[in-house]
């Protein structure tokens, strides 16, 4: 092993100071050798340099003056620890000793105490460890029981991680629905352009074409897209009013309930607009504001006599892409309220297979400030879906703006680039055993890096995210062209 320092100061459990002999980077992986433990892994959460520069002196340099300059390069490395034989993750008992030598870890013991191993039929891979050849591949049980959250500001490659990380549910025929806001992930049935990158990454390029389906409330934006619409006489009078935007149950309910055995009665076959009339014939505010709402659904056209079956919703191995794309957002909050109250109560009757469900811009449809028509369902299936087998998947460009409680229960993050403050105080809040050092590096993270949490690895990763094999949807569109 290549030696770059010594550990010097007062030196603790779970971190030491270490002056270092040979240049290395903030996130590089460290080697102690101990008597007692034997090789203990550690990273380097921060660097510095330190010197004898007095203000005075750099005046002089200023003025073309020639100083000597005695500066050491100083780090911080938190101890990750050691593994015996197959054995869990230990820290050591006792202190490594000032002076002891500090080495740059190799790759077996790196792979040997993170856990990076080939993990079959369960392992999704998502890239190598930045600046190593080791894969990094995702837990898929732990991604669907645990859940997920993909975090990054605007621009900062969170469509395409999650292009990624569909692509290997994808291969291993996990079920998956996708709230597609911007219809940006119907591109996964098309192959990406082959380049060097993939080879490197040992990725064959293909589209997913056999295994998606896509569906649309409004097919005539989106003409890929099979029509999307729900059956009024599945809905009860309670999940009508969801879609009716009337949360006051008690107010509302009973005479909603009234109005439906009403026209149900007369017309088996009942439209929205016929309960729409039945309301309008009735007296008092009540009646006024329903008759209002009722013909806001009817203007929706989410609600017809048949809407889509759940087997045509649900495939088992295949995702199903609900394209959203120029929907207006009170619509789009209906039909995502809708197909996850669905998707769960069907998923604890066991009528369809586990599944993991994706919403992309979470923070319009869970925010964490008001209220949507699906808050509310979203934060059960946080909370509970786990239990049944439904995983859930919350992309956002802002953390903060999202519900803590759904933030909270998402166990493995995949954090891109994040520079807001609000944004960075909520993640920092939501994970457990992220460092000081941690969070100022997803400030700076580069393209394409991504810091990962959970997923079946007890320590966070930095990983460089592997290229896509299919077509990316995401990118920007051009305002000058670049002639």
């Amino acid at each position: 092993m290549d030696e770059v320092g010594r550990i010097y100061g007062d030196v603790g459990l779970g971190a030491f100071q270490v002056a270092l002999t040979t240049p290395v980077e903030r996130g590089d992986y460290l080697c102690v050798e101990d008597e007692l433990h034997g090789r203990v892994l550690c990273q380097l959460d921060d660097l510095r340099r330190k010197s004898d520069l007095d203000l005075a002196r750099a005046d002089e340099l200023v003025k073309g003056a020639v100083t000597p300059i005695h500066e050491n390069l100083l780090g911080i490395a938190r101890i990750i620890g050691y593994r015996e034989k197959d054995g869990p993750v230990k820290l050591p008992t006792i202190p490594f000793r000032p002076g002891a030598h500090v080495f740059l870890a190799e790759e077996p013991l790196i792979a040997d105490v993170l856990g990076l191993k080939h993990r079959g039929n369960t392992g999704a891979y998502v890239g190598l460890l930045r600046n190593h050849s080791l894969r990094i591949e995702l837990d898929i049980n732990q991604l669907v029981q645990r859940h997920v959250s993909v975090l990054a500001k605007t621009g900062g490659g969170k469509s395409y991680l999650l292009g990624v990380l569909i692509e290997e549910l994808l291969r291993h025929k996990v079920t998956c629905v996708i709230i597609d806001p911007h219809g940006e992930y119907h591109s996964l049935a098309e192959p990406a352009p082959k380049n060097g990158v993939h080879a490197k990454f040992g990725v064959e390029t293909q589209g997913f074409g056999k295994q998606l389906l896509e569906f649309s409330p409004d097919p005539t934006l989106n003409p890929t897209a099979k029509p999307l619409t729900f059956s009024l006489h599945h809905i009860d009078p309670r999940e009508l009013l969801v879609f009716m935007g009337l949360m006051n149950v008690k107010q509302y309910l009973a005479p909603l309930k009234a109005i439906v055995e009403e026209v149900a009665s007369v017309s088996p076959d009942y439209t929205v607009k016929d309960l729409e009339r039945a309301a309008e014939r009735g007296e008092g505010a009540v009646s006024e504001v329903l008759a209002e709402r009722l013909a806001y659904v009817e203007q929706t056209k989410l609600l017809g006599p048949k809407g889509t079956s759940l087997n045509e919703l649900v495939v088992k191995g295949s995702a199903t892409l609900i394209n959203l794309r120029g929907v207006a957002p009170d619509v789009a909050e209906l039909v995502v309220a809708r197909i996850a109250a669905t998707l769960f109560d069907n998923r604890k009757k066991g009528k369809i297979p586990p599944l993991f469900l994706v919403i992309e811009e979470a923070h319009n449809f869970a925010p964490q400030q008001g209220t949507a028509a699906c808050s509310r369902i979203l934060k059960n299936i946080a909370s509970e879906g786990r239990k049944f087998g439904l995983g859930l998947c919350a992309v956002t460009q802002r953390a903060a703006r999202i519900d803590k409680s759904v933030l909270s229960q998402c166990n493995t993050q995949l954090i891109l680039q994040v520079t807001n403050p609000l944004d960075l105080k909520a993640i920092a809040q939501s994970i457990e055993g992220l460092t000081a050092g941690m969070t100022e590096m997803i400030q700076s993270l580069p393209v394409g890096v991504a810091l990962i949490t959970g997923g079946g690895y007890h320590t966070p990763l930095f990983c460089e995210v592997r290229p896509r094999a299919s077509r990316h949807g995401g990118e920007s569109v051009p305002v000058v062209e670049n002639n």
